[in-house]
């Protein structure tokens, strides 16, 4: 049995231990922070100015209603892709035969199609090889009947709504059996000819929703419904492309953002909700369960995170008192394994914006070298007002792809990068999946956002993160996996692939078995779908990978690659 004297020489001697070891965790947590930063690289245009040739790309034609309900947006959601894809297209109130040619594609955006061409005119067209697309749907019921024969229709009545949609032959990149539309449609029961090609049905009715038809020499697809009216439909438009052209190449960002908002989590739910769902405070349950979750998909995917804080708001009541452990959280997730910080904006309303001024102090005193320059939008408010943020100079910026304003989509100025974020939830239900998998068709990009607040509760009453656990689980499994094609980038590095996008000039022909592909004013490495049913055999000046359902992803090295192809 240890003396008193001894006892207390014990005592003294571990404390004295625990008081070293503490001070050199203190300081070493501290160098680990101060010694964190992070840098930006520029890359230049590839500079040699080469010709554009256009002659073999097919021209588009668009008509449709610029006031009509709906249709509009069908028809302005038309006009942006086409436009974003840098294809050669032309908008027409009235379609005449002298407007036609081999080379044309019509896309109709309005469900009436007789207001914009004589029906005689347009069956005569496809007889001659002319190709359309209705990407507005159909008129109800038996109206323009004269366009059954082209269409391969043999009976339609009124429109219905269906969502549980069956993909039943290729369209997209990655695409699967059944996926979700959350949204109305509008879509025409009709029944078609046997030898038309479906591509999309209802899973229960088989209702025809995306099929295609050849009458004589020209080829029609349609879109059964106003899908288009949604911008995350997209790859609808760039599906029905490919299906009715026997060459498709066009342009894609080529990156994968994932975002992750509200964390570190600077507005905490409620610490006492937090521990009455799952037993711990609301830093430890995001610290030891959350992260972990998102750490190995990052690791095992190689995609580096976008981490936001809120600090700006329409509310000034939006900034709780930092936590003491904040800052030790962001050292050890957000500026971790290639991840990235950046603000977030909350502004509904322009003119009253307030700052939280604590955070961003604290931040520079704490992070010296780390210079802040993204900022997220979680509103869809961009304006000066709100770029303007006390001390921090904003390169780049998180938009959305459903703004109508071009500088709100994809941009690339002196100023500032703008990078749309296309989807948004935790979870791949309510057509978050179909909506992600024609992003990608069309845009050859994942820009995805999580909420973690939501992730954890929903209400004080329901836990969330069991629910979601499993679809972040199937995030990586059905999008992140079969999509490793595209490069993980966090909201600074894909400034270069979206300066590449927005900048490029592009065109190609074929001849035979060999494609020209001529391109200007991009970023070595610029990324390209091409569609086709032929399969490649060789190339100079690019890379190319064959991914699935007739896609290969080029990436361009040169101003002048070529593209030999298979015997067939």
């Amino acid at each position: 049995m240890l003396s008193v004297k001894r006892l207390l020489y014990v005592i003294l001697l571990v404390i004295a231990v625990s008081s070293v070891f503490m001070i050199y965790n203190i300081n070493e947590e501290k160098t680990k922070k101060n010694e964190i930063y992070n840098k930006f690289v520029e890359e230049e245009f590839l500079s040699k100015e080469v010709s554009i040739f256009k002659a073999n790309e097919p021209r588009f034609l668009i008509t449709g209603s610029k006031s009509k309900e709906i249709y509009k947006d069908i028809y302005i959601n038309t006009c942006l892709i086409m436009s974003d894809l840098k294809l050669s297209y032309e908008e027409k109130n009235k379609i005449e035969a002298k407007d036609l040619n081999k080379g044309t594609v019509l896309i109709f955006c309005d469900d009436v199609v007789s207001k914009y061409i004589d029906l005689k005119t347009l069956g005569q067209f496809v007889i001659d090889g002319g190709k359309v697309i209705f990407a507005g749907g159909l008129i109800e019921g038996n109206e323009e009947a004269y366009l059954y024969p082209f269409l391969g229709i043999k009976e339609k009545t009124i429109k219905e709504n269906y969502n549980k949609l069956s993909f039943v032959k290729e369209l997209l990149p990655i695409q699967y059996e059944e996926m979700n539309y959350d949204g109305y449609n509008a879509s025409i029961w009709l029944s078609i000819k046997s030898d038309a090609e479906i591509y999309v049905e209802d899973a229960d009715k088989k209702v025809p929703i995306l099929f295609s038809y050849t009458y004589e020499k020209g080829k029609s697809f349609v879109i059964n419904g106003t899908f288009m009216a949604d911008i995350n439909c997209s790859g609808m438009l760039t599906g029905a492309i490919g299906a009715i052209m026997d060459d498709f190449i066009y342009p894609i960002v080529g990156g994968t953002s994932v975002f992750l908002d509200n964390f570190p989590m600077v507005t905490y739910i409620n610490d006492k909700t937090c521990m009455k769902l799952y037993g711990r405070n609301t830093e430890a349950f995001v610290r030891d369960t959350v992260w972990p979750v998102f750490l190995g998909i990052s690791l095992r995917q190689n995609i580096p995170y976008t981490s936001s804080v809120l600090i700006e708001s329409s509310k000034d009541k939006s900034f709780p008192a930092i936590n003491d452990s904040l800052f030790s959280t962001i050292g050890k997730s957000a500026l971790q394994y290639q991840g990235e910080l950046v603000y977030g904006s909350n502004c509904e309303d322009e003119n009253r914006v307030f700052f939280n001024k604590d955070f961003l102090e604290s931040f520079n005193e704490v992070f010296p070298r780390y210079h802040v320059n993204g900022l997220v939008m979680m509103s869809d408010k961009l304006s000066e007002s709100i770029i303007n943020i006390p001390g921090v100079k904003v390169k780049n910026i998180r938009g959305h792809l459903g703004a109508r304003e071009s500088g709100k989509r994809f941009n690339s100025s002196s100023s500032y990068s703008v990078l749309p974020a296309a989807t948004f939830g935790n979870t791949l239900e309510e057509g978050n999946l179909l909506e992600i998998t024609s992003v990608i068709a069309s845009y050859g990009m994942i820009s995805h956002v999580f909420d973690i607040n939501t992730l954890i509760a929903e209400d004080e009453n329901t836990p969330s993160w069991d629910k979601y656990k499993k679809q972040i689980g199937l995030f990586e499994e059905k999008v992140l996996n079969p999509a490793s094609y595209l490069e993980g980038k966090t909201l600074s590095q894909m400034a270069n692939k979206v300066k590449s996008y927005v900048n490029m000039k592009f065109g190609w022909r074929k001849e035979g078995n060999q494609i020209e592909i001529n391109c200007s004013k991009f970023i070595n490495g610029q990324t390209f779908f091409y569609k086709t049913n032929h399969e490649i055999e060789s190339a100079e000046g690019l890379s190319f990978k064959k991914i699935d359902n007739g896609y290969y992803l080029l990436k361009l090295a040169n101003e002048h690659a070529v593209i030999e192809l298979k015997e067939r």
